[in-house]
């Protein structure tokens, strides 16, 4: 059983808390049983479990190098008020460069972890495979990859400088359209495109004035006077339904 702080496999998962420690190993955290059932399911590549007693039953089967531990151990690696008992860590998923061949999102310099999980969420489940993040928060860390409960395992991520868009969206010639307070009412739109590039920007200061460059079309959400915006990730999410489920008719 493992019973220090110091063990090697505890100072990892202290270690990949952190910005720094997740990009100098390529890996991350995650918690709780239906976290790793998640990602077992998708056949995610674990480099360990560590448990405590409470979670013997349900890691006596997984085919995975498995550590116990103690209660103690893991309140102190957690990061969740109430722990589940356990903690693993897997590799982080692979980013992507090629030509997005779906609906994609841009996510430009998002910094709340909340949101950022909420988006790749809602991108999952309509289908915006590719999700570029522009100077955004660390799209691994702990908050968003708890908040998009696992969906980062299941996109396509990529990671670039607005320069390196604007060149990549010159070079792929597909639609860009950009969410903004003074765009065209998104639920009057009739245009139709194989594929979307849909831009959301920073929570305070909205897109980036050289990513406007880059739009097709400028589109909204109409609201009531009283309310001067909407939450990123709620904002995001009524426009990627609009685009595929309206636009698109599926």
């Amino acid at each position: 059983m493992i019973s220090s702080k110091h063990n090697q496999y505890v100072k990892l998962i202290k270690e990949l808390r952190t910005k720094k420690g997740r990009e100098r190993h390529k890996k991350l955290v995650i918690e709780g049983k239906k976290t790793i059932i998640d990602c077992l399911n998708n056949a995610i590549k674990f480099d360990y479990i560590l448990y405590d007693e409470s979670c013997k039953d349900f890691v006596a089967n997984l085919n995975i190098p498995k550590f116990e531990t103690s209660k103690e151990i893991i309140e102190f690696l957690s990061n969740q008020i109430t722990t589940q008992g356990i903690i693993a860590v897997v590799e982080q998923p692979i980013l992507f460069v090629d030509k997005p061949e779906t609906n994609f999102l841009v996510l430009d310099g998002l910094q709340d972890a909340g949101n950022v999980g909420t988006i790749l969420r809602t991108a999952l489940a309509t289908n915006f495979r590719r999700v570029i993040l522009i100077d955004c928060v660390d799209v691994f860390s702990d908050k968003v990859v708890s908040a998009s409960m696992t969906a980062v395992f299941n996109l396509e991520l990529q990671k670039c400088k607005r320069e390196e868009f604007i060149t990549k969206s010159k070079e792929w010639k597909l639609p860009i359209w950009i969410a903004d307070l003074d765009g065209e009412n998104a639920l009057s739109l009739k245009q139709y495109y194989d594929i979307i590039g849909l831009v959301i920007g920073n929570e305070g200061n909205g897109v980036s004035d050289v990513i406007k460059k880059c739009a097709n079309k400028v589109i909204t959400l109409p609201m009531d006077k009283k309310i001067e915006s909407l939450n990123a990730g709620v904002s995001a999410s009524v426009l990627m339904y609009i685009i595929k489920y309206k636009l698109k008719g599926e």
